[in-house]
């Protein structure tokens, strides 16, 4: 083989240089340069070699790599499920990601896409596509709200709704009220049990087996235990009182008066009293029963004392006989 050595070779004439002849084969070892720059153009031939087949002119050229790996580079290939390729350029299909090929935690919320409206989750309705939605009644489970997820409320209170339909809380009532309607278009409420021309509020009575009598010509003698009290529910609440007893008087001539009290208040008429037994004149003494029916406005919610008070016109009155049971009886009346 000869060699020649020269810094410079410049063409006879003209401005073209040739170097060999056609169907020559001329090796270069080195870099080709244009004016002091990296020659650029097309190749016009390759020569097969180490890992390298085909070549010439013209046809397919085959570059043999090694297998890419986690220590070395290589080639590697794509997998037509995840990705496709057009005009050189490598792009991941839709869906092409699987589940299982995405490492656990590694989606973090700087990576989800945010949320257009305040008040929004991800989610869907029904099936399908996921979006922004708010959460409807159909997307709860029944029974899935406990009573340790709901508001914190007021002692007492009850939940009801309004007139449009929307939640509302009906205020703790008093000791004694009951929850009554206010009508259409309000909710209940707690309210004392009054009102109602004529209703029975509540009703108390006493009786008693004794037999208990008197000289006194003056209301100040009380039956004792033919008495007693009552709470009234309103100020405006009537007091009934009803009282069904027996009496009689030791002197063939003589009477008894029978009336009652509310406290030191007499209910009858002056001294005449509610009811009154007198004995015919110059006859025997006679057993005979009395009843007193009055009503009274006490005008207070205070516990007040009903008692059945008697005296005797002359002789001596009595008033129970044989233990005949005689009763008092208060009814409460709403105003």
């Amino acid at each position: 083989m000869s060699e020649v050595k020269v810094n410079k070779i410049s063409p006879r004439s003209g401005t073209s240089l040739t170097i060999g002849d056609n169907g020559d084969t001329t090796n270069i070892v080195g870099t080709l340069q244009n004016n002091g720059a990296a020659l650029v153009g097309d190749i016009s031939s390759v020569v097969a070699g180490t890992n390298l087949s085909g070549g010439g002119t013209s046809g397919d050229v085959t570059i043999n790599l090694a297998d890419a790996s986690t220590s070395a580079k290589g080639a590697a290939s794509f997998s037509s499920d995840n990705f496709a390729a057009s005009s050189g350029a490598v792009t991941i299909k839709d869906l092409g990601i699987a589940t299982a090929e995405l490492q656990d935690d590694s989606v973090t919320y700087a990576k989800m896409q945010d949320t257009g409206t305040a008040n929004r989750v991800l989610g869907a309705a029904s099936a399908g596509t996921i979006g922004e939605v708010q959460i409807a009644t159909d997307m709860v489970a029944d029974n899935a709200i406990t009573l340790a997820k709901m508001a914190s409320g007021t002692d007492g209170n009850i939940i009801s709704y309004d007139a449009s339909g929307n939640p509302v809380a009906v205020a703790t009532g008093s000791d004694g009220q009951v929850l009554t309607s206010t009508g259409a278009g309000s909710p209940p409420a707690f309210e004392t049990l009054v009102g109602g021309s004529g209703r029975i509020l509540q009703y108390v009575s006493n009786s008693d087996i004794t037999t208990r009598s008197t000289t006194s010509t003056s209301f100040g003698v009380n039956s004792n235990t033919l008495q007693i009290a009552i709470t009234p529910a309103s100020t405006s609440s009537k007091i009934l009182v009803l009282v069904n007893g027996i009496g009689y008087n030791t002197n063939g001539s003589g009477s008894c008066y029978y009336t009652v009290y509310r406290g030191s208040s007499d209910l009858g008429y002056s001294n005449r009293g509610l009811a009154q037994i007198t004995n015919p004149s110059n006859s025997d003494t006679i057993v005979s029963g009395f009843n007193i029916k009055v009503i009274d406005t006490p005008n207070t919610t205070n516990a007040v004392t009903y008692g059945v008070n008697f005296r005797a016109g002359s002789g001596t009155a009595n008033i129970g006989y044989n233990q005949t049971r005689s009763t008092i009886l208060l009814l409460e009346i709403g105003a």
